[in-house]
């Protein structure tokens, strides 16, 4: 018994290329604002945590450093996901 052939494959169209587009433009934005947003709030947990002094002054530079590479991050995730628009 063969497999017959049910027709020729068809090729995507011109609407299918375009929502295949927008999805992938909408789960760049979708990352970019969540890795934002994450990063975001723990900027602002440790600056608020070094405000008044709650962190111990052995560990400031730690966290200051680990605070600095956090604003990098936000300014690198930042730009990778607006660079997509």
């Amino acid at each position: 018994m063969t497999i017959q052939d049910r027709g020729t494959v068809q090729q995507p169209t011109d609407s299918a290329r375009e929502d295949a587009a927008d999805t992938r433009w909408g789960i760049r934005e979708g990352i970019g604002v969540s890795l934002v947003s994450i990063f975001g709030l723990l900027f602002l947990v440790i600056g608020l945590l070094l405000a008044p002094g709650l962190a111990e002054a052995a560990s400031t530079v730690a966290i200051t450093v680990g605070l600095l590479a956090v604003a990098v991050a936000l300014v690198v995730v930042g730009r990778w996901s607006w660079q997509g628009r």
